[in-house]
C-alpha cells in the first residue's frame, strides 16, 4: 500500500506522519489492438442486463454463454470445469468435447486440479461480463450459419478480502447455425483473454 507522508505544523518541524491511502481496485488493459466502442472505458462501463435469451440471436448467445463459461468461484465450485458445465447448453457438442465435459473426477487432477485448490484455499472468484459482441472484423456473416465475434470483456477478480483486480480483454468466439435455428460456441479464441478460467 502507497504511504503519503505529511509533514505536521504548528512548530513541529521534521515530525513526519504517515497517511495511507485508500484501496483502490486494480485495473489493467485493454491490450493492444482491442476493439474498444465509444463510451466509458471498458473497466467501468456498465454491462447489459441479463434476462432471458434469445437463442436464434448468436450475439446474446455468445455474451451469455461466455459469462457463464469463465466466471467461477472457488469457494463453491465443485472444480475447474464447473463453468464449462454451466455453458455446457450453448456449445457444440465437438467444442464442449475438447475442452474436456464431462471428464471424470480423476482427469481434473494434476495441475489443474492442484491450481484449484490453491484457487480454493485462497477464496478467488471472478466474474464476466460481456459488455459489446460485434462481428470480427466488422464482417457479419451470419446469414452463412457461422460467424466470428469478437467480445469486450470485463473480468472482476477478489481473492480473499484484497481489493478487486479488474482486467479487460477481446476474445473472439465461432458460432454455428443448429438445424433448429439456435446458435452455440463452436470454438473460441482465448488469445486476448485476460486471466481465463482455471484450466481453460
Amino acid at each position: 500500500m502507497s504511504l503519503v507522508a505529511a509533514l505536521a505544523g504548528c512548530g513541529s518541524f521534521g515530525h513526519v506522519t504517515e497517511v495511507p491511502s485508500p484501496s483502490v481496485s486494480v485495473t489493467t488493459g485493454p491490450p493492444p489492438g482491442a476493439s474498444q466502442a465509444p463510451g466509458p472505458p471498458l473497466a467501468t462501463a456498465t454491462a447489459p442486463v441479463s434476462g432471458q435469451v434469445d437463442r436464434t440471436d448468436p450475439t446474446a448467445v455468445a455474451a451469455d454463454c461466455f459469462a457463464r463459461w469463465q466466471s467461477f468461484d472457488a469457494r463453491m465450485d465443485p472444480g475447474p470445469t464447473a463453468g464449462l458445465e454451466r455453458a455446457r447448453d450453448c456449445l457444440t457438442d465437438d467444442f464442449a468435447a475438447s475442452l474436456g465435459a464431462g471428464a471424470t473426477a480423476g482427469a481434473a487432477a494434476g495441475a489443474d486440479g492442484q491450481a484449484w485448490q490453491d484457487q480454493r484455499a485462497a477464496g478467488t472468484r471472478s466474474t464476466v461480463s460481456v459488455l459489446a459482441t460485434t462481428p470480427l472484423g466488422g464482417i457479419d456473416t451470419s446469414a452463412t450459419g457461422r460467424v466470428v465475434l469478437q467480445l469486450n470483456v470485463r473480468r472482476e477478480t477478489v481473492t480473499g478480502t484484497q481489493a478487486p483486480v479488474v482486467a479487460v480483454s477481446t476474445p473472439a468466439l465461432t458460432m454455428l447455425r443448429q438445424l433448429d435455428g439456435t446458435w452455440r460456441v463452436a470454438g473460441a479464441d482465448l488469445a486476448n483473454a485476460a486471466g481465463d478460467a482455471p484450466g481453460r
